[in-house]
């Protein structure tokens, strides 16, 4: 991979009023005056000018709650850019390894004053790190050789082309309910992320280099020491695990069928309040689902201000792994809502991740010896008629399968390996909506 060997510094602030979006504003050109000797700037898609500090100064001035202004701004040792949109800023800074060494007490103090006061979210990190984990048009990944990107996990984006599926790296920036979540160097998170995941998980994060509270609320974590060694493997490791512990990929994916990877942490969303269950091994360290014997459960409502946590030993029932139950059908089920259209496979990974991990369980509970365990697949209609049933038959080489059904609004099979059995059933999504998720189901 041909590195730049730069650092990337991303800030969202919303400021209260005119005159402080200005302030940040002209706070900012003497940020990047300091570090640099601009050269020239552009303003939205004007022509490009030699630097003049007080036509920038001008345009600050004339901006009103209803502006949406671009300003970009070159120098020999770096770009910097802002994106103001009323009373908000989204700040972009790209600057040489050279500038970093020399003033990053600065820089750091500078964005943890700014986020403190005005921040939404933000990061530094190597833009490096930030390139390998976000561009997916194979022509942009310019950086990389052939070879490397024959190994790059892949998928269709909308116009059917081929694009690598960032979705499944550590450092990959998605979006949800206008907040980012991602992984990387340094981060930091405004109240607004407590709304979606408690502080509390956070703070008890593992395995990061720092965790520090700020003024306002403001929570700053950093995971190693070196941005510039993101590629160093206990690195990828820290990162890869910061991700998972939080639950980012939980929340959102933009690949139609999700990380295939076990959680480490689930959400429940009940009007105003979040639930999560954390799950830990014996010495307390996060583990996947099926292996955790210790379970964190957190309950927060951040508009009452009200906040519980439990921390339990035991084992998983039927009911962690198939939440809705009939009793007197005798049957409990769980579902999943794929859409394979992205995927080069058809669904083919994600069919086989998601069954194996609803079949290939250890529980103790009576229920499951006697009730019909059912595992739903909501797909769009089209995907119903050609389900890849044979390459998935050969998948799961290991398992019994029978009773295979096919009618027109389903399509279901029961698998059976050792002691554990399981029917999976394939739907199209608008049943969804219109059964509301009841158990008792004639087809099934």
């Amino acid at each position: 991979m041909r590195k730049t060997e730069k650092i990337y510094m991303l800030s969202h602030l919303s400021s209260n009023s005119k005159d402080e979006l200005t302030e940040l504003l002209k706070d900012w050109v003497s940020f990047v005056r300091i570090l640099t000797d601009p050269e020239i700037f552009r303003i939205n898609d004007g022509e490009t000018e030699a630097f003049n500090l007080f036509r920038i100064k001008e345009a600050f001035e004339q901006l009103t709650s209803e502006s949406n202004l671009w300003l970009k701004i070159q120098a020999a040792g770096g770009e910097f850019q802002v994106h103001i949109s009323g009373l908000t800023i989204v700040e972009r800074n790209i600057f040489d390894a050279s500038i970093f060494s020399a003033y990053h007490k600065m820089v750091e103090n500078y964005c943890d004053l700014r986020m403190e006061k005005n921040g939404t979210y933000g990061y530094i990190r190597s833009l490096d790190e930030y390139l390998y984990n976000n561009v997916e048009r194979l022509d942009k990944r310019d950086f990389q050789s052939q070879d490397e990107l024959e190994k790059l996990p892949k998928r269709y984006n909308y116009n059917k082309e081929i694009v690598v599926d960032c979705n499944l790296f550590s450092g990959y920036d998605i979006y949800y309910k206008g907040l980012c979540m991602t992984s990387c160097w340094k981060m930091y998170y405004s109240n607004l992320y407590f709304q979606i995941i408690p502080r509390q998980i956070f703070l008890e994060v593992q395995q990061v280099q720092t965790i520090e509270e700020l003024q306002n609320d403001m929570v700053k974590i950093s995971l190693y020491l070196d941005p510039f060694k993101w590629e160093a493997e206990v690195n990828q490791k820290y990162q890869c695990f910061f991700r998972e512990q939080i639950g980012f990929d939980q929340l959102v994916w933009t690949n139609g069928v999700g990380v295939l990877r076990p959680p480490l942490i689930e959400f429940a969303f009940i009007d105003q309040a979040v639930q999560t269950v954390q799950y830990q091994n014996d010495q307390l360290q996060p583990v996947e689902k099926k292996k955790a014997t210790y379970f964190v459960t957190r309950s927060s409502d951040y508009i009452r201000k009200e906040y519980s946590e439990n921390r339990t030993r035991g084992i998983l029932n039927v009911q962690a792994y198939f939440p809705w139950i009939d009793h007197e059908g005798k049957k409990m089920m769980n579902y999943r809502v794929l859409n394979p259209e992205l995927t080069l496979d058809e669904g083919l990974s994600a069919y086989e991740f998601y069954i194996r991990q609803y079949l290939e369980i250890d529980i103790m509970d009576e229920r499951y010896e006697s009730y019909i365990a059912v595992l739903r697949f909501y797909l769009p209609d089209q995907f119903l008629k050609e389900l890849p049933l044979e390459p998935l038959y050969e998948k799961l080489y290991d398992v019994t399968i029978s009773n295979l059904n096919q009618e027109k609004e389903v399509t279901y099979f029961d698998l059976d390996k050792a002691k554990n059995h399981l029917r999976v059933a394939f739907l199209s999504n608008t049943q969804l909506e219109a059964k509301n998720l009841k158990m008792a189901v004639e087809e099934e």
